[in-house]
């Protein structure tokens, strides 16, 4: 057998800090696998057993409705699962849930003869979920406020864009030279979506107000402009 000198490190994997422990049993099976194609297969097997495995104890535990029947669940339940059922349970973790809860909590804690590991099961549950609770709310808030936010912004531009496309139609309207006005607005980029949008809202009003003539100008320079139009890549 060899022998190395604790601080042999060949490939740097404790740069920095100690040996963790298993890393080393890590870095071999990583090896073997690469080499052993068989191993790896096997490995590869076993890991999708003990998938099934969890999927098959998680499915065969049912929820209970009952408040007092679902902390007896919680408690029951193995460490690796408590976030999944945490998760399947969380309509059911209702301010009456806890309410309950803490019922339990201090019935045990009163009682002539409390059993002290039960209500440190107890405690350590109900801060457990509070925790799980308090984090899912928060994000939540998160997102709605990350959504509420790009949707004012987006908002905001809309109104903006609306604002400027009317103040750019009655510019160019009421221009003498429409041709020339067209022509200056093409080169500063002014000719875009919003304002061709605008003009048809305008034409199909002033049909509909039997303004034929105002309807087939407006048609005119909105075709015109179009020519121009400045779209997004």
């Amino acid at each position: 057998m060899r022998v190395y000198a604790t601080s042999y490190d060949p490939d740097n994997l404790f740069a920095g800090s100690a040996p963790r422990q298993g890393l080393i049993e890590r870095r071999l099976m990583a090896k073997q696998m690469e080499t052993d194609k068989e191993f790896a297969k096997a490995v590869t097997m076993a890991r999708d057993d003990d998938q099934k495995k969890i999927m098959l104890r998680r499915q065969s535990r049912q929820p209970p409705a009952d408040h007092v029947e679902l902390v007896e669940f919680f408690l029951n339940t193995q460490a690796d699962d408590m976030e999944f059922e945490v998760a399947r349970c969380r309509p059911q973790l209702t301010p009456e849930f806890f309410k309950q809860l803490d019922t339990l909590v201090g019935q045990e804690r009163f009682s002539p003869k409390p059993d002290e590991e039960r209500l440190a099961e107890l405690d350590l549950l109900r801060k457990y979920l509070e925790e799980a609770v308090e984090a899912e709310r928060l994000a939540e808030l998160d997102l709605l406020r990350k959504y509420l936010e790009e949707a004012v912004e987006a908002v905001d531009k809309a109104v903006a864009a609306n604002i400027s496309a009317v103040e750019r139609m009655k510019k160019l309207l009421s221009s003498p030279d429409k041709k020339q006005a067209i022509s200056d607005m093409a080169a500063a980029n002014e000719i875009d979506v919003a304002l061709i949008d605008l003009l048809q809202q305008n034409i199909e009003a002033a049909k509909g107000a039997g303004q034929d003539d105002a309807a087939a100008f407006m048609e005119k320079v909105k075709n015109a402009a179009a020519k121009f139009l400045v779209t997004g890549a």
